[in-house]
Formats: structure tokens, C-alpha cells, sequence
């Protein structure tokens, strides 16, 4: 992936955190790190993390209409998931932990004011499961291919785990 091809806002979004150019880069939010021959990687100083809280989330079925509001929105503060969920305005943006990582299985800690949007920006996939303090909830598909779960407001342990094994 090159910054020359795909929308940077969609490269901070997929945790894109070093690119590779075959030309100088001339953003403030590409930093050099290394150079050999031609080829040079950036940093990226915009990279989202794998996980996050969003203000508000936007509803909207049409795929096309999604990818193309993804282009229009700042994906750091809006997701955009399914109309027969309702968008929603103010939700509280908390801080999140992941503390445990692998291929089936993701652990997060979250505290956060009041009810919460979190982003996971791990592909949704229907095998996935999500347990918010022990209890089963929803995974919704958020940017039309993460996953994102409503966050009651607390403390909270979120698990998500793949049923297919």
C-alpha cells in the first residue's frame, strides 16, 4: 500500500503505520525513517489504534453509499454501521486496553463516562462473537468491514472470540 493509491484517511483507519514510496513524500503526517535506494518507508503520525471510541455513529445500508462516506467522514470520531441500527449523536469517548491478543481471541478493558461506540478495526466476520462483562452482545459491521459494539458506561471487559473453533 502506498499513500499514492488509497484515501489516507482509509490508511490511518486500517492501522497503516509505515508505507512504502517510491518518491519523496511531501505530508506533514508521512515522517522518513529509513531510505535504501529508492525506496523509502514513512511513518504514519496519524495511524488510529486498533481500537477505539467514536462520538457518534451514522446509519446507512447502501454499500457504495458507505464506502463513499468514508471518504467524507473523520473516521477517528464517526462509524458508520447498518440502518436498522440507529445512528446516534454524543456518545462518551473512553480510554481502551487491549490485553490480550491472538488469532481467535481479543481482550479489551475499557472505562469510559457514559455509553460508548468502540471500534475494533479487526475484519467483521459472522463467526465472531463479543462478550461485554460476561454477558453475549452484538457485534455490528462498522466502516463496512470492522467490527464495532455499543459500551455501557463503567468499567468494562470485552471479549471477542471466534466460534469456529
Amino acid at each position: 500500500i502506498t499513500p499514492h493509491n488509497i484515501n489516507s484517511k482509509i490508511i490511518d483507519l486500517m492501522n497503516v503505520k509505515y508505507v512504502l514510496s517510491l518518491s519523496e513524500l511531501d505530508s506533514p503526517k508521512f515522517a522518513k525513517v529509513f531510505q535504501e535506494g529508492q525506496t523509502r518507508v514513512y511513518e504514519n503520525k496519524n495511524v488510529l489504534p486498533r481500537a477505539f471510541f467514536v462520538e457518534r455513529t451514522i446509519a446507512e445500508d447502501n454499500k457504495n453509499n458507505i464506502i463513499k462516506m468514508m471518504f467524507e467522514q473523520d473516521l477517528s470520531r464517526a462509524a458508520i454501521i447498518g440502518k436498522n441500527n440507529l445512528g446516534r449523536e454524543n456518545f462518551a469517548v473512553g480510554n481502551v486496553r487491549i490485553t490480550d491478543y491472538s488469532e481467535n481471541k481479543i481482550v479489551a478493558e475499557t472505562s469510559n463516562a457514559g455509553d460508548g461506540f468502540l471500534i475494533l478495526t479487526d475484519a467483521y466476520y459472522p463467526t465472531w462473537r463479543v462478550k461485554i462483562n460476561g454477558k453475549e452482545n452484538i457485534i455490528y459491521r462498522a466502516d463496512h468491514v470492522f467490527r464495532g459494539v455499543y459500551v455501557p458506561a463503567g468499567k468494562n471487559v470485552i471479549v471477542f472470540y471466534n466460534t469456529i473453533f
